[in-house]
């Protein structure tokens, strides 16, 4: 969890669950929510329903990014030490918001209401696959990230007999290890030495991306070359 106000000398200080690396195994993630308890947890569903032919293009993913900031601020303020954002609803009826777009849109509003350094956040992304999309999920403010369907695709693989002799824990630990390995050599490249001044640092560039959504969900960070809005990212999202 986040430290609070570091200059508190009580159990907020002292009842921390330390983890050694922002990347999630299915299993790390499921002790971290055994300690952690359900009444210190908000899940907030990173879905939306597919918009009606006749709504206005955008208005369906405005709304959804809207609920789920809602939702991150009302989840902190009641004292929730976690916050944790999911697409695992997405299916015929609702698609999967961009888990990039999420995670900043929510980390940027806890930051505007000062109360981004109360919570964690971690972010269940079944789109998320490469250290690639790692870095940016923590660049744009994630905790720690769950890619929870690369995962569960090693099932598939082993029970296909495609990676010899080598059980599920096996395969789990070696991408977890290529993740990691993957974000220190990313983190080196701009001379940063630890994952916390990396997360929510926004260190690359936004391209194809117009500015009005950069500047509302990734304050801060470059955008000189302009493209689609939350119109255009609704729509890819549907297709």
């Amino acid at each position: 969890k986040n430290l609070g106000n570091i200059l508190a000398q009580d159990e907020t200080q002292t009842d921390v669950y330390v983890m050694d690396s922002p990347v999630l195994t299915n299993g790390s993630y499921r002790r971290i929510l055994d300690f952690i308890g359900a009444k210190n947890i908000a899940h907030i569903d990173c879905t939306m329903p597919i918009p009606a032919d006749e709504a206005r293009p955008g208005d369906a993913l405005r709304a959804a990014l809207d609920r789920i900031r809602t939702e991150a601020e009302d989840a902190a303020l009641r004292g929730c030490a976690t916050i944790v954002l999911t697409d695992e609803a997405s299916g015929p009826d609702r698609v999967a918001m961009p888990m990039i777009l999420a995670t900043a849109g929510v980390h940027a509003h806890l930051v505007a209401k000062g109360l981004r350094s109360y919570v964690s956040i971690i972010v269940r992304s079944a789109e998320c696959l490469d250290t690639h999309y790692f870095a940016v999920l923590v660049g744009v403010g994630a905790t720690a990230v769950n890619a929870y369907l690369a995962q569960e695709s090693f099932q598939d693989r082993l029970e296909r007999g495609l990676v010899g002799q080598l059980s599920l824990r096996d395969v789990t630990v070696n991408f977890k290890t290529a993740i990691e390995a993957g974000l220190l050599k990313i983190l080196s490249k701009m001379g940063i030495a630890v994952i916390a001044s990396y997360r929510g640092g926004y260190n690359f560039e936004a391209m194809g991306l117009s500015r009005a959504p950069v500047a509302e969900f990734f304050p801060g960070m470059p955008s000189r070359i302009s493209g689609i809005g939350l119109a255009g990212l609704e729509k890819k999202a549907v297709e």
